[in-house]
């Protein structure tokens, strides 16, 4: 029998529901695969306010809007259906997303409707409880298939978690004291080109361009400095000192848009990441800089012609990876 609750809302977003749909499982034999996955119906509207996601041209719906959707549920199907402890820490360590077509995700009148359909399956289970959940989903908007994502959820214990932060803080700050004052290892001198304008990273507002020069390209690497995250506007670094996860894929969008951009002139007002595939490795500190580089592939055509740009892109702080991704831009004239 399914079952269905309200899902918490998010900034700029209508009601949600998540419905359950239990899976049946026969005795289990020494043969048999150990397989407990369950499979999840999240409905909701689309961001239409929202101060980031909806901060840009308004031509398509924000991919990261998908992402935020999940995360906010995915701590509450741990506890409710796989007796995850509610003081257990759910840390993302990988996302991905891939389009369909884009023009699912064009924007009409309305605010579009997500349904994504998700099985998710226990993993590094101990005495029946795992301290890991795997998600692989469907997504549709208005009723067309829009794409599929996965991800990877980890819960901690609060002191594995807290003693975790500390010696990563600790590390970050022990490497930053070691730079001279004043040093910026971003002052890469090939080709010094100005910070990028709001639209060149597909926003409108200046208050949300997370990128700062010096931006250089060197060939078909890009690489630009990023604002601190306690320098970003509210929400960005949560209560418990940790800088958002949607903050973090936000910079990877626009390196990504503003990569794809400079180095092959694809117009960011068209273009939207079509893939994006990425791995949380460490904390970023909120209170020191980051750099993000890009590396890009030569132009494409896709299925139906568009020019399209792949690329990888590294996200650190003090030396150290923060985040990797894989992304893919297409420009959708």
């Amino acid at each position: 029998m399914e079952t269905s609750r309200p899902a918490p809302p998010g900034y700029g977003h209508g009601s949600r529901h998540l419905v359950h749909r239990p899976q049946c499982f026969g005795p289990q034999t020494p043969d048999s695969p150990d397989d407990r996955s369950q499979e999840f119906v999240l409905t909701g509207e689309l961001p239409t306010s929202h101060p980031l996601f909806n901060d840009g041209h308004d031509r398509f719906h924000d991919l990261q809007a998908a992402m935020a959707m999940v995360r906010q549920v995915s701590g509450g199907i741990g506890q409710a259906h796989f007796g995850v402890a509610a003081d257990r820490v759910p840390i993302f360590y990988r996302f991905g997303l891939e389009m369909d077509e884009v023009s699912a995700w064009r924007r009409h009148a309305g605010p579009g409707t997500l349904t994504t359909t998700m099985r998710v399956r226990p993993d590094k289970v101990i005495s029946g409880v795992p301290r890991a959940l795997e998600f692989d989903a469907r997504l549709e908007i208005d009723g067309v298939a829009a794409g599929t994502g996965s991800a990877n959820l980890l819960f901690l214990a609060p002191m594995a978690h807290r003693s975790h932060r500390e010696h990563s803080r600790h590390t970050v700050l022990a490497t930053a004291g070691q730079q001279h004052p004043g040093h910026d290892d971003t002052t890469d001198t090939t080709s010094r080109s100005p910070g990028p304008a709001p639209a060149d990273v597909g926003r409108a507002s200046a208050a949300n361009v997370l990128l700062r020069p010096p931006v250089t390209v060197n060939g078909q690497r890009l690489s630009a400095a990023v604002l601190a995250p306690d320098t970003w506007r509210a929400g960005a670094v949560r209560p418990d000192r940790v800088t958002s996860s949607a903050l973090l894929l936000e910079v990877l969008r626009q390196t990504a848009l503003l990569t794809a951009h400079r180095l092959h002139g694809l117009d960011p007002r068209h273009c939207a990441p079509v893939a994006m595939h990425t791995h949380f490795r460490g904390h970023a500190e909120p209170d020191l800089p980051l750099r993000c580089v890009a590396v890009a592939q030569s132009v494409r055509q896709d299925a139906l012609g568009r020019p399209l740009v792949a690329m990888t892109l590294a996200l650190t702080q003090a030396g150290r990876a923060v985040t990797e991704a894989a992304v893919s831009v297409v420009e959708d004239l």
